[in-house]
């Protein structure tokens, strides 16, 4: 298949010849149709001169004087030639064609061209080569007449014709070119682009992009649409590989985590197994660890669906929730686990957001669940509810040890612990922040720590408020 280019440069080779072959067909067409308006004038001259003397005689033109009497503006006499030419072969000069300063010199007719009877028309150059004449010859025994006009104009006119269709067909030559740059430059050639373009796509450059030209035309539309095009891919792809690397994070810290558990439940059946429990003892303390150990599997797997589910991106419920509610009550369950530990909470509501409220009163109870388990007993807790413009910021803050900045900026992350020493039973399943800040995000949040060593630890957790009155508090 050809390409759009060869196609219109075809296209343009034969709008050329046909135009040539018009004009050719033109040019000759009204040649002939000039040519025959001579010979019929040429006819009618033969039918009212009488026939030729028997001597001839050269008669000159008339002199007509011109208006100047210059020879540069001197007016034509007559544009006929009249001779004859006897059975020696000698033309006779009757009347020759001129001007009143100068006569044509007469047709040179070979004795081929004379007619034996009848009359003959033909072409013929003067003697000197100055003129050509359209000559018509008739035989009147041994004598032949001839008549003849000059056809001089006639090949002006002839030329002229081809001059201007020359000039005609190279200035629709010149048109089409000009049409089919255009076509090529704001159609052929953005295609050939985004060909190219397209094969490095297929060799795996999803970055490059097609050139946009000028607004308006449909091969500039044609690449906005492809880039954009292209752009949503390169983001699904990218949003494909973060999913699946997530998977594999997810695999490989389920099996870290879970490495441990199971081993020491699989230790203790094969201790049990072998024989190795001797006595009542022995056997319930490794029924009690391994309970512990089941129990602590059995939350870490609760805790990784759930923050898988919650990476999922999973739409949560609408409702109508009062932060400064939720505060109260992890202020409260806290004040329960923890009655010795200084508490202040500092809400003033009502703090209206649109979310899930069992998931955001799981966000409040990972992140002071979170506090309590890290910090001395003695550590002060702070709860803070504050509206700050179009959003509502819940603040838990704790007097404990703190953090180091680079430590402070993982905490979020899922099995991270601050303390690599602290044992699993003590510090958790490393999930708590991580679900908790997915919580966040799902709600259109954010979910940020600040730490600072030897003063405490700040979660700031960020939500979009809103201004409804239709209140739904849920029930815990």
């Amino acid at each position: 298949m050809r390409s759009l280019r060869a196609s219109l440069i075809g296209g343009m080779a034969t709008v050329a010849l046909v135009l040539a072959a018009v004009f050719v067909l033109v040019t000759v067409r009204i040649s002939h149709r000039m040519i025959q308006q001579v010979d019929d004038r040429l006819t009618s001259l033969s039918r009212i001169m009488p026939p030729p003397p028997t001597d001839a005689v050269t008669i000159p033109p008339p002199a007509v004087p011109s208006d100047s009497g210059s020879a540069s503006t001197t007016d034509i006499v007559s544009d006929v030639y009249l001779g004859t030419i006897d059975d020696s072969g000698v033309l006779q000069t009757v009347f020759a064609p001129g001007t009143s300063a100068a006569s044509l010199t007469g047709p040179t007719i070979d004795a081929a061209d004379l007619p034996t009877e009848g009359s003959a028309t033909f072409t013929a150059e003067s003697a000197d080569g100055s003129v050509t004449y359209r000559v018509r010859t008739e035989a009147f025994g041994s004598t032949t007449r001839v008549i003849a006009i000059p056809i001089d104009d006639v090949h002006a006119t002839i030329r002229g014709i081809v001059v201007l269709e020359a000039v005609g067909l190279l200035v629709v030559l010149s048109a089409l070119g000009a049409v089919c740059w255009l076509i090529i430059r704001l159609g052929v050639r953005p295609v050939r682009r985004m060909t190219d373009v397209a094969t490095e796509i297929a060799q795996g450059n999803l970055a490059v992009r097609v050139p946009e030209t000028r607004s308006g035309a449909e091969a500039a539309e044609l690449a906005v649409a492809l880039n954009a095009m292209l752009t949503t891919i390169e983001r699904l792809l990218a949003e494909q590989a973060e999913s699946e690397d997530r998977l594999r994070r997810f695999v490989a810290d389920a099996s870290h985590e879970l490495r441990t558990p199971l081993t020491t439940v699989l230790g203790y059946a094969e201790l049990y197994g072998q024989g190795g429990l001797r006595g009542p003892d022995e056997l319930d303390d490794a029924m009690r660890r391994m309970a512990l150990e089941s129990a602590r599997m059995g939350r870490l797997v609760r805790d990784m669906l759930a923050l898988a589910h919650l990476e999922e991106d999973r739409p949560s419920a609408h409702d109508v929730v009062d932060l400064e509610l939720l505060v109260l009550d992890a202020a409260a369950d806290a004040d329960v686990r923890a009655p010795g530990r200084h508490l202040t909470v500092d809400a003033a509501g009502p703090a209206l957001v649109s979310g899930d409220e069992d998931q955001l009163r799981q966000v409040l109870a990972n992140v002071v669940d979170n506090a309590l388990a890290h910090t001395e007993p003695t550590a002060p807790l702070t709860l803070r509810l504050r509206a700050a413009g179009d959003h509502l910021t819940v603040e838990v803050e704790d007097g404990g040890a703190g953090m180091e900045p680079e430590v402070a900026a993982r905490a979020t992350e899922r099995f991270f612990r601050a303390d690599p020493a602290r044992t699993r039973e003590r510090g958790g399943s490393g999930l708590g922040l991580s679900i908790a800040a997915s919580i966040v995000h799902a709600h259109g949040g954010l979910l940020t720590v600040d730490s600072t060593v030897d003063v405490g630890t700040t979660v700031r957790i960020d939500l979009p408020a809103i201004t409804r009155t239709d209140r739904r508090i849920g029930t815990p």
